[in-house]
Formats: C-alpha cells, structure tokens, sequence
C-alpha cells in the first residue's frame, strides 16, 4: 500500500493544457499548499506528470476542492489516461448544479453514471474530495465521499472505448463561463484508503542550501507559476546545487513520501543527466541519472522511504533536510 502520485501546483501539471495556480490565501489550507490549482479554459484538460508505477486500475484520489458559482455538468477532476483526453471524473450533475455526479468522458462525450442523492457542494467553501475506484472495467465500483460522508456509489461499467486503465489526473473545465470553476489543492493518489490522511504538504524552497556550485539563486526558480526563462545551470559535470525548503506545519506526522518535481534541460555537450535528492544533516544521497532533452519538461522522484537509511521518513529530520540537485554526464 503505499503513495502514486502527488501535486498541487502547475509544475505538477506540465502535460496537457496549462493549469492556473491561484494564491488566494482563503482557496486552500494554510501552512499545507500555497496555491490551488484550476483549468481556465472551457474544453481543455490540464494533465498530471505519469504515476511514477504507471498505470493502475484501483486507487484512491484525494483533493481538497473550493467551487465558485458551479453550474450544470462542469467537469471537474478524474483519473485519466495519458495521451488521451479519455477520464472518469467528478463534476456537477445534469440537473442540479448542487450535486456532485460521477461521468465518464471519450474526450468527446460525456456520460453522467450517478449523481449523489443529497446537495452536498457548498460553492466558497473548502472541502475534501476522495474518490476510490476499484476495478476499473466493466464490473467497478466507484465510492465518492466529500468530508468523510459517501455520497456515491456505482457498481457498473465505468469504461469508454480506448480506456483500460488510467495513469494521470486530469483537472478539467466544461462550462464557457468565466465565473463557474473549482479549485484543487493536496491532490494525492494511492493504493489505500487517504480519508485518514493528514494532507499534503508544499515544500517550496524557501533559500539556497549548504552547497551551490550552479549558477543562479532559488528565488529565480520557486515561483508558483512555471518560467523556465532564469534558471539555475551549470556546464559541468558532478555539481551540486542545494536549497533550503518549508518547514512542516505543527504537528506529529507520518511521512508516507516525498515527491521532488523539478523542470530541467540540457545543451549541447554535457552534462545530459540531472540526479535527484536530498542533504540530511550533511548527507547527500541522490537517486539515479535522469536523462533531459533539450526541451525542458518536469522530471519526478518519489521516494516512499528514505534513500539514506531505506527506512520510513522521519518527521525530525524533514524540517532541516535540503533539496539537492546534481549534474551529470
């Protein structure tokens, strides 16, 4: 049982069309996230990077959601199959816009399965959205809970033409209207149950670390909007580049995993590859060569314990662990 994948900001979302990330304070958790996400254009899908353990046909999504003057069927988010616009998804129902409903869409037509019985979205105010599918087919079944309560179930066929499986999450926009969207903020995918799950916290960099042997600063590189035109560099092999990032809120945690999203490229010569890690106490560890293209993309690294000691993370540890890059060959 373990973390899939997890985001929250638009650097998690760099496949598909852009995604707009939000810093209204009110639209999400203080000291977890420090943006939402939503897709601002009617018809267009903003897609998540490719679950590290590729795709799946039973998971958990979980999502802390805000909507603002929702209307009939706006798409909302689902589970989504990379190089497709093919998802299922939650959004609002075909005859009232204060029900959640259960869809599955061919990237053409969408096709409401269940709507819950009772009113449940309350537009302007935040809420938590799990969704757990299992067996993902012609004979699922799909539990929808908003704030701990099921408000959905469907045992059926959930499946369209194309679609076996899902890899991606997909956040998504139906309604031409500028004032009708939602929000999504801690967004996590696992194979077990998340309702129990504290949330997910953003660690931004919030300084440079012990040793930075690029070129460039972390504040040219931490915007909640992705601009790959200042970044940090180097045109030599086996250097290192380290940043401080935000402590953790209050608390006692259980660190399930840690996801490192970083944007890279290369240029002509070397170095070609970038690793990914961490300085624990003076301690760097970074996992394997990652190879970039000349175009720049976001590169992923989950790690469900840590690489150091191959055991569970531990919470002490996090508030000064550093975030490590380094060039390679």
């Amino acid at each position: 049982m373990a973390i899939l994948w997890c985001g929250g900001e638009d650097i998690d979302f760099s496949l598909g069309a852009a995604i707009t990330p939000i810093t209204t304070a009110s639209h999400f958790r203080a000291g977890y996230p420090r943006c939402t996400v939503r897709q601002d254009t009617s018809g267009s899908i903003s897609k998540s990077s490719i679950f590290a353990g590729g795709a799946i046909t039973s998971a958990w999504l979980s999502a802390r959601m805000i909507t603002f003057n929702v209307g009939l069927n706006l798409r909302m988010i689902g589970l989504g199959l990379s190089g497709t616009n093919k998802c299922l998804l939650i959004g609002t129902d075909s005859a009232n816009a204060a029900k959640l409903a259960l869809s599955k869409y061919d990237g053409t037509t969408l096709t409401q399965l269940a709507a819950e019985l009772g009113t449940s979205l309350a537009p302007g105010v935040l809420q938590r959205l799990e969704v757990q599918v299992v067996n993902y087919g012609a004979t699922a079944t799909v539990n929808v809970y908003l704030d701990g309560a099921l408000i959905i179930t469907f045992t059926g066929n959930v499946t369209v033409s194309g679609m076996t499986n899902f890899d991606s999450v997909f956040v998504m926009r139906s309604n031409p209207s500028g004032s009708m969207f939602a929000e999504f903020s801690e967004i996590m995918v696992a194979s077990e149950d998340l309702r129990a799950f504290p949330g997910l916290v953003t660690l931004a960099l919030t300084g440079d670390g012990t040793t930075t042997d690029w070129t460039g600063i972390f504040s040219t590189i931490n915007g909640t909007t992705i601009s790959d035109a200042t970044p940090n560099y180097t045109d030599a092999s086996d250097q290192l580049q380290e940043f401080d990032v935000t402590n953790l809120p209050s608390g006692t945690f259980k660190v399930r995993a840690i996801k490192i999203a970083a944007r890279a490229a290369k240029a002509a010569g070397t170095p070609t590859q970038i690793a990914l890690g961490y300085n624990e106490a003076g301690t760097v560890t970074v996992g394997g060569d990652i190879a970039l293209t000349t175009a720049y993309a976001t590169y992923e690294q989950l790690d469900l314990v840590n690489p150091r000691t191959s055991a569970d993370w531990d919470q002490s540890i996090l508030n000064a662990l550093q975030i490590a890059a380094k060039s390679k060959a």
